[in-house]
């Protein structure tokens, strides 16, 4: 066989290696957010954590009575740590990260814990 023939299936075959390489790039996380004690305020969470992009954020499940959330999202394009910032950001705690006090003053009284 001659080299160049060699060549090319050497090429063929990590190329087919290759195709196979691809991951998943779309993860879920569970989100423990005490202070989603209605439905507004599960609306100003769900607000701010599609705020940070279409394509990025793929679906997002609310529990209110659980003070749960769950999002799917692009593990490429986005970090769990951005999500859980987006929510306290919004004025909510989040997982270990306290909320944004400054945030936190300006929701309604049902959504402070008040």
């Amino acid at each position: 066989m001659s080299r160049t023939r060699l060549g090319w299936l050497g090429l063929a075959a990590l190329l087919a290696l290759g195709a196979g390489c691809f991951r998943n790039t779309i993860s879920e996380i569970e989100l423990d957010i005490p202070a989603l004690e209605s439905r507004a305020c599960a609306d100003l969470v769900q607000n701010a954590v599609a705020r940070l992009g279409e394509g990025t954020i793929r679906d997002i499940r609310l529990d209110a009575a659980a003070g749960k959330m769950w999002v799917k999202y692009d593990n490429v394009r986005l970090g769990r740590r951005n999500i859980e910032v987006a929510i306290r950001n919004a004025g909510f705690a989040v997982n270990d990260l306290p909320a944004n006090e400054e945030a936190r003053a300006k929701l309604p009284a049902e959504c402070r814990g008040e």
